[in-house]
């Protein structure tokens, strides 16, 4: 997975989850028209992550997200389509982890990953994202100095 660096800093990403398993909400799209119509000019996150696995292209990297309030600075925001633990896939949790492992590689490993739960009463996201990336208790990735190691060697959840 390719990922280049925006020119504005970045020194987290933030993991979401969209609070609706239903097919019809499986788009990027879908979270832009309801951004928009909270008066948002755009939607909050970076990346969405369908059912499938596929990776949908969300605000531009150069702008800050509006996932995190009062902790978007610096940041990326990646969301996840789904609302219960148990309906999220293995092929949304081999996204988000050959996505955050090539985030981290451009970042030369420096980078934290969070929920949003740890910034909000939200139990945002709804899966053990610690867990699915591999992270230490201060968000950093585990096996980060070993970026070769591939999504079937991550711990699944479902």
């Amino acid at each position: 997975m390719n990922f280049s660096r925006p020119t504005r800093p970045v020194d987290r990403v933030f993991l979401h989850c969209s609070a609706s398993d239903l097919p019809e909400h499986d788009s990027v799209e879908i979270m832009r028209q309801w951004h928009k119509e909270r008066g948002w000019r755009d939607v909050g996150y970076h990346y969405f992550i369908r059912k499938d696995g596929v990776i949908e292209d969300g605000r531009s990297l150069e702008e800050t997200p509006a996932a995190q309030q009062g902790h978007n600075t610096g940041t990326i925001a990646i969301c996840l389509h789904g609302l219960k633990r148990e309906n999220f896939t293995k092929a949304q949790f081999e996204s988000v982890i050959a996505l955050c492992q090539a985030i981290d590689r451009a970042y030369d490993n420096q980078l934290t990953f969070h929920g949003h739960c740890e910034v909000s009463a939200k139990t945002c996201p709804v899966f053990d994202y610690k867990t699915v990336l591999g992270l230490t208790d201060a968000g950093e990735r585990k096996n980060a100095a070993d970026s070769s190691v591939q999504a079937e060697d991550q711990p699944m959840l479902n």
